[in-house]
């Protein structure tokens, strides 16, 4: 047998959904075909050998999805979320050789799994969560910080180039999660109304912590979308403003109030350490 098509045996086998023997047959190949690659013993049996790796294969996989969705698992119930991962690599075997990545493509899945029929923000939270876990180990940037903005002249203010660190993402979901966030973090239930409710989240990291808000605001939404790309402060700036007016301009506004409620937005921006001029 050749390699690739030995690990393509063994693979299928340590999946099989009913383990190694029943694998076995569906390929229609009997325990001599495994007797001739692994060796059994009077002990355990070269299938009983591999279906030690089956089982590992798929309680390591459970143990880690378990802990990188804790509020799915809440919300659904430990049983119902072992059946989930079970239907889960039954449909989406993992494709990257990182348990990292054994999750990536939950959320998709869980949007049209029986699951969501009681629970339609379900997989918005799963959404969330998962946001978490690639930010927490998403690429630095140094963040600009007060004490530089200080330092930077008057007339250089407008013209300096910013946009926000890398580890952030804007999640515009067609459920408004963020409110049972911390209760399920905490054990208790999940939300009981299952409306349709959209909700914009800022997720960010911010030193080792990930962090999430609503966002509330039109015209810092707008302000995010430019900074997300790279541009200069004064060009936020602008962008709130044309959003706080409006399609067609809008009438005049109090610059001077609109020029404060900017710079608040980019002094909180600055305290979560989204800005960077890398």
């Amino acid at each position: 047998m050749r390699l690739a098509a030995l690990e393509e045996l063994l693979y299928d086998l340590m999946t099989a959904p009913t383990g190694v023997g029943p694998g076995l047959a569906a390929r229609g190949l009997t325990t001599d075909a495994l007797d001739a690659v692994i060796a059994g013993d009077a002990r355990l049996s070269s299938a009983a050998r591999l279906d030690i790796y089956a089982n590992m294969y798929f309680f390591r996989i459970l143990d880690v999805l378990r802990d990188e969705f804790p509020r799915v698992v809440t919300a659904v119930g430990a049983d119902p979320f072992h059946d989930l991962v079970t239907d889960f690599l039954l449909a989406e075997r993992p494709a990257h050789p990182s348990l990292r990545e054994a999750g990536a493509r939950l959320p998709r899945y869980l949007a049209g799994h029986p699951l969501v029929v009681d629970r339609p923000w379900l997989a918005a939270l799963a959404t969330l969560e998962r946001t978490h876990r690639e930010l927490f180990d998403a690429a630095d940037a140094p963040p600009l910080t007060m004490e530089e903005m200080r330092a930077t002249p008057p007339e250089a203010f407008a013209t300096l180039p910013v946009r926000l660190v890398p580890a952030h993402r804007i999640l515009r979901q067609d459920f408004a999660i963020a409110g049972a966030w911390t209760p399920l973090g905490e054990g208790a239930g999940a939300p009981e109304d299952g409306a349709a409710v959209p909700e914009t989240l800022l997720v960010w990291r911010q030193d080792f912590a990930v962090r999430h808000r609503v966002l509330d605001e039109l015209a810092e939404e707008a302000m995010l979308t430019r900074a997300a790309v790279g541009t200069t402060l004064g060009a936020l700036c602008e962008g709130f403003v044309e959003a706080r007016r409006g399609p067609g301009g809008g009438p005049a506004a109090d610059e001077a109030a609109l020029a404060t409620e900017a710079f608040q937005i980019l002094a909180r921006w600055i305290d979560d350490g989204l800005l960077t001029t890398a």
